[in-house]
């Protein structure tokens, strides 16, 4: 029975602008924006017209676009939202390989414990991801045993790790994949 979740931070609860970009086109379109983002990177379009064709995609303007786009790591407020439903019925972690520099830039103290039952960043512990330790280490937070937990990460390296630990893992691409994957993992919709 899973009774616990725990998220990456990059990649996953951060994620880079043309992730984020693809995550806010409705799934039919998503196509689209690949085909508009290789015309652009193969300079068939002008970078002006990437993000005005990108903005009639998403309803925005141009300069919503182009301010996304800036940006290195967006937060994944749309995932964030879905963890606060979560975590009416299971505990949710925090586990990244980053400092504590870092993290409280991403998530101020206030929102770390309003989120997280457990935040583990490698930085405090000495581990790193993919190793088994850090895996065990964070489920014992959690006040779990690894077989009740499921590690959500972008790489499947850290996935297998997870894995290897006890838990089940999900490698996160979209949004959209893993509430599909969450969903039938756990047997519900929390879509």
């Amino acid at each position: 029975m899973i009774r616990a979740l725990i998220f990456d931070c990059f990649g996953v609860l951060y994620r880079p602008s043309a992730q984020t970009l693809m995550d806010l086109v409705p799934m039919s379109e998503q196509e689209r924006v690949r085909d508009i983002t290789r015309a652009c990177d193969h300079g068939i379009i002008s970078r002006g017209d990437y993000f005005e064709q990108i903005a009639e995609l998403l309803g925005k303007s141009p300069d919503d676009i182009r301010a996304i786009d800036r940006n290195e790591h967006v937060r994944n407020d749309q995932l964030i939202e879905y963890i606060k439903l979560l975590k009416k019925e299971y505990k949710i972690g925090l586990l990244s390989n980053i400092g504590d520099e870092t993290m409280d830039e991403l998530f101020p103290e206030n929102e770390r414990h309003d989120l997280f039952d457990a935040f583990v960043l490698s930085s405090n512990i000495g581990l790193i991801k993919p190793a088994i330790e850090v895996f065990e280490y964070t489920a014992a937070q959690l006040g779990m045993p690894a077989d009740e937990c499921v590690m959500i990460d972008d790489l499947l390296k850290n996935v297998d790790g997870a894995e290897r630990a006890g838990m089940k893992g999900i490698v996160f691409t979209s949004n959209r994949q893993l509430e599909l994957d969450l969903g039938s993992l756990l047997g519900t919709k929390h879509a």
